[in-house]
């Protein structure tokens, strides 16, 4: 019996500090703010650029995008709330795509996990452009400290919302933040 409790508390410490890396719960919302003490991108900034190819061997770049939202999630295959919220990021693409949302995702998996991801995006069928970002390119300049991870990018390059941690289907934070920045012209 006494060999077991070493094991018990050892897995239990392990979990404590394994589970903040995907953690499942909403953690930023449109105030910006994080229980941590590392410093967020502001809400209104100008957010960092990226650029990726994508899976379907596309070049990708914010820069691509300007004059459209951006809906950018961070996310990575073995994550479970990043494979739950799939679902509901493709629908906002294709419900509001001609609005002028794009989502972009971008998985943070290593390269060995390629044909995963590609199972994944397939599987869940995204259509919304999915960058493989296994040297977390995008992920450092955001400040992602967990995933899932989304920003909601406004026409003119600026931050409008942030969640770190799982989209809840229906949002209303989200769906406020988009409606204003899909109502906002183009620069």
């Amino acid at each position: 019996m006494s060999a077991l409790r070493p094991r018990a508390l050892l897995t239990c410490l392990l979990g404590l500090v394994l589970l903040p890396a995907c953690e499942g719960k909403p953690g930023v919302g449109a105030s910006g703010k994080t229980g941590g003490a590392a410093p967020v991108l502001a809400l209104g900034a100008p957010v960092p650029p990226f650029a990726g190819t994508t899976l379907r061997g596309e070049p990708l770049s914010l820069a691509d995008l300007r004059g459209r939202v951006v809906l950018l999630n961070v996310w990575a295959t073995w994550c479970d709330p990043c494979r739950e919220e799939l679902p509901d990021l493709q629908a906002l693409h294709v419900r509001h795509e001609a609005e002028g949302l794009t989502v972009v995702g971008v998985s943070t998996d290593a390269a060995r996990d390629a044909k995963t991801l590609r199972n994944m995006v397939s599987g869940f069928g995204l259509t919304y452009p999915v960058i493989h970002d296994e040297r977390n390119v995008v992920g450092g300049p955001f400040q992602v400290v967990g995933y899932p991870a989304s920003f909601l990018i406004d026409r003119a390059g600026n931050l409008r919302w942030r969640r770190d941690g799982l989209i809840p289907t229906g949002d209303p934070e989200l769906a406020a933040a988009l409606t204003a920045a899909l109502a906002e012209p183009a620069p």
